[in-house]
């Protein structure tokens, strides 16, 4: 099954070698960190959206809105909040899948990147410089064209995302550069949601593979979370019209949709101090022969990086300590 997996180019083959050594890495700390926290009682699980009355879908809170916890009723927003047993009912597989159930957005994907529209508005010249998009608050929309990356170039498993928080509206003045459309706040799982081991393993059509290994808990009183995930597909032949030459392959491009990436978190969090850290990087091959490039070329790709590292301190001024 894995000669399958990493068959083909030596790009390729290099790229899944790396993937195979995230995930041992992943397995290695899981099952230390398992050894080190021993046995821990399962979390209560959160009760399903729908079965809340209307008076507990107010209740519920949020943080985006202004930059502390408050009930959706209060927030002087208009919220949507999306939480993991939605992800996990309708088989959202990465964050634009699940913006296309969010009203008032829609998504477009050109075999290379995915692009969020609000209200109608979905510049192809924009590439998602309008909506912000934060991991925990923290800001990745990158430095060049302030995009915010939604597919499978989002430098996050979406197993691992508690809840996704969407901001409505210019929000400029409290986030800066890029809240224009909306805000997008992707809240990944505490220690105490993941509370053990996690092992996942899926193979799927056009030779795709993906594996993911993480864990969650609390060692002498230090919250961790560490997981390490990755995905190899082979892609789809596709046929293009516009190319249908027999210099261009009468227009079908093989092996040039190919789509691959690793990711790795890691949060420790003691007291009111959280240190978080995640890594994404991906492989996308283009089979569109963009920007002038030969059709059909499976050279023709592109590689994208994000890493951050984030020190936050949290901690009430007034009143009881949680």
């Amino acid at each position: 099954m894995f000669a399958h997996c990493f068959g083909g180019t030596p790009l390729r083959r290099a790229t899944a070698g790396v993937a195979f050594k995230f995930v041992l890495l992943g397995l290695i700390v899981g099952l230390v960190g398992a050894l080190m926290a021993g046995q821990t009682a399962g979390a209560p699980q959160g009760r399903d959206l729908g079965d809340l009355s209307l008076e507990e879908l107010g209740n519920i809170q949020v943080y985006s809105a202004s930059w502390h916890m408050q009930s959706t009723g209060e927030a002087p927003s208009s919220v949507t909040v999306i939480t993991r047993d939605e992800f996990q009912k309708y088989g959202h597989r990465t964050l634009a899948d699940i913006l296309r159930s969010v009203r008032g957005f829609d998504i477009t994907y050109d075999r290379n990147y995915s692009y969020a529209g609000v209200r109608g508005v979905n510049l192809p010249d924009v590439f998602n410089g309008r909506v912000l998009l934060l991991i925990d608050g923290h800001r990745i929309n990158n430095n060049i064209y302030e995009q915010g990356l939604l597919g499978t170039e989002f430098p996050l498993d979406v197993d691992l995302i508690e809840r996704v928080e969407i901001i409505r509206g210019p929000s400029s003045s409290l986030y800066g550069a890029s809240a224009f459309f909306a805000v997008i706040n992707v809240i990944t799982r505490t220690p105490e949601d993941l509370n053990g081991c996690e092992f996942s393993f899926e193979p799927a059509s056009f030779g795709t593979y993906k594996g993911r290994a993480s864990y969650g808990g609390k060692v002498k009183g230090i919250g961790l979370v560490l997981s390490g995930d990755f995905y190899d597909s082979q892609g789809q032949t596709l046929f293009y019209p516009e190319f249908n030459d027999p210099s261009t392959n009468n227009g079908i491009a093989r092996n040039a949709d190919y789509d691959s990436y690793q990711h790795f978190l890691a949060k420790i969090s003691f007291r009111s101090f959280t240190l978080e850290g995640v890594y994404g990087g991906r492989n996308k091959g283009i089979p569109t022969a963009s920007y002038g490039n030969v059709f059909g070329d499976p050279h023709t790709r592109t590689f994208d990086s994000q890493r951050h590292i984030d020190l936050g301190y949290q901690r009430p001024l007034s009143g009881e300590r949680e």
